[in-house]
Formats: C-alpha cells, structure tokens, sequence
C-alpha cells in the first residue's frame, strides 16, 4: 500500500466516520476482516460492520477525525494516528480522542485486518491523574 492509497482509503474512511455512513464503511474492508477497537474487547467480524457502524451512528454525532500518517507504509501495512472530537447523543458531552490504527489491506486496497489503541475523554478536561505516585527529585 503506499502513501497516495493510504491517503485515499484514510479520506473514505474519515467520510465515513464523519457523515456516519454504514455503506461506505462496509466498503473500505474485506468481508473477512476483523476490527479490534481495543486488545481487551472482542474483535467485530465483517460481516457485523454495517451494524456496528449503524450502533456507533446512535450514539455519536458531530463527529470529526484526523490522521497522521506515522512514517512510509511498509509493504501491506500502515500505522496510523487518528485525532478524533464528537458528542454522546445521550449526555451531549462532547470528547476527544486519540488513538493508534494498524492496518493491514489485501492486493485490492481493502482493510484485511484492523487493529485500534485508543484513549478518549471530555473536551477541555484536566489531564487524568497517575494512579500510583513515586519519589521526585
């Protein structure tokens, strides 16, 4: 995959994301491919991303998204960091994230497999504080 396609399927997939629409997401995968938004949760199967795209719609709005590409991609895969803002429908609290993308697409051009490390929290929150404390110096 290199830079031009990658910066293609990130302009469709930030399309999708941000006019939250089902179809053209389903079309930026492989029917096979597995999104894991997060190591510890169950990875979505292709053939569960229309409605997992749908679910997410219910609950987000105003959605915006930018990526930085994080060096060449190499061979079938890219690393990618998405900066994110939108609003939880249900509280109107909006939030911002950030978070990590490792791609991986077929001979195609279609994600094969997704893989997602990402932290999210309220717009102008504080920083988080550690939960463990250590000698300064």
């Amino acid at each position: 995959m290199d830079e031009q396609k990658l910066t293609k399927w990130l302009a469709a997939y930030k399309r999708s994301w941000e006019q939250q629409d089902a179809d053209l997401f389903v079309k930026l995968f492989t029917p096979d491919c597995e999104y894991r938004e997060n190591p510890f949760i169950e990875p979505v199967p292709g053939r569960e991303f229309h409605a997992f795209w749908q679910a997410l719609a219910q609950r987000q709005q105003d959605n915006r998204i930018e990526f930085e590409i994080l060096g060449p991609a190499s061979g079938n895969r890219a690393v990618v960091n998405w900066m994110a803002t939108s609003t939880r429908r249900e509280t109107q609290e909006r939030r911002q994230g950030n978070g990590i993308f490792l791609l991986t697409f077929d001979a195609a051009g279609l994600c094969s497999d997704l893989r997602e490390w990402q932290h999210a929290h309220p717009v102008g929150a504080p920083l988080e504080k550690r939960v463990f404390a250590w000698p300064k110096s």
